[in-house]
């Protein structure tokens, strides 16, 4: 899930220099074709490595094996039992019901669900602001300190180094977490959020710190710069914390509650920059920066709230599993 987490960032990292300079050395079209050239090589691998993991389908899998080996075709997984009763039911009314399944249920739960709508709101704001800094960092770096075609999107390189930085972090807290289960005998969804406490603390200085040291032309381009090692480090530690979350408190409706997150945090990604340019330009680098943190500082006891009332939340919801 760390290296998971890194590669959420990574491309909002890396995609910004990578276009930049391709744009700039090249010419725009590679600014395009470098992605699908890479999406391409993923696909790939995709398709030929990536194992399933679904356990519903492992274990029809392994029943279609123990037929086959005992000739026994009484042996039936949950999976194919369902499939089998289904087989009577018109073709459109099966897809409705799976379209409701996979479509439906996520809106349902971020709908009436507060504890998937609260995450939510509380990664999609964190993944956004890290969005709005596409268009941020140009006027920061290139027309504040004036960094050249290329060079003025180096800063986000400061956060994917926050974002390498978290994994040692996140390694040392799955330690504990696996050492206060096996003492306890049990665990806690809430158990996950120590990490996401300290996260969005972390991403509110990283920005004050980078308004207010970036909004003066004499001051080192490095000093914002570095604000992104520890908005880095914030994030991961909050997408890490919150994903694990959702998937110990929904657990066989965890796809269906990450599925409104991610939709949700997407939106909310391609929203964030459009507003950005005008943002900075009409308050200022530092008075825009103040103003998403202090965004981020409203949403920072989401995770505390879940900590104290995590546990109510979910024994009134119908799509979580009784504690």
């Amino acid at each position: 899930m760390s290296f998971y987490s890194i590669a959420t960032f990574a491309g909002p990292a890396l995609g910004p220099i990578i276009g930049s300079f391709a744009a700039y050395r090249l010419s725009w079209h590679w600014a395009f074709i470098i992605p699908c050239l890479f999406s391409a090589a993923l696909c790939i691998a995709v398709i030929f490595f990536l194992p399933e993991t679904y356990p519903p389908v492992l274990v029809s899998r392994l029943a279609r094996q123990l037929r086959k080996e005992t000739g026994d075709d009484r042996i039936r997984s949950a999976l194919e039992l369902a499939e089998m009763k289904s087989r009577g039911t018109p073709r459109i009314q099966r897809f409705r019901a799976e379209a409701w399944r996979l479509l439906g249920t996520p809106i349902v739960m971020i709908s009436t669900e507060p504890i998937v709508a609260a995450v939510a709101a509380f990664a999609s704001c964190c993944y956004a602001l890290i969005y709005l800094l596409f268009e941020g960092y140009p006027v920061i770096f290139s027309e504040v300190h004036h960094l050249g075609p290329g060079y003025s999107s180096l800063p986000f390189l400061s956060i994917l180094v926050g974002a390498i930085i978290s994994v040692p972090v996140t390694l040392w807290y799955q330690k504990l977490y696996l050492r206060d289960v096996k003492r306890e005998g049990r665990h806690t969804p809430e158990q996950r959020l120590p990490p996401a406490l300290a996260g969005g603390p972390m991403i509110v200085v990283s920005f004050l710190w980078l308004g207010w040291g970036g909004y003066k032309p004499h001051v080192h381009w490095i000093v914002p710069t570095l604000s992104g090692v520890l908005q880095g480090v914030g994030s991961v530690l909050i997408f890490r914390s919150m994903q694990t979350y959702l998937i110990d408190a929904y657990e066989r409706n965890a796809a269906s509650a990450l599925a409104s997150n991610v939709v949700t945090r997407s939106i909310a990604g391609a929203l964030f920059p459009l507003f950005a340019p005008a943002l900075f330009h009409r308050l200022g680098v530092q008075w825009g920066c103040t103003l998403l943190a202090g965004c981020m500082l409203l949403l920072v006891p989401v995770p505390f709230l879940f900590e104290r009332y995590g546990e109510r939340l979910r024994r009134r919801s119908r799509f979580a599993p009784g504690r």
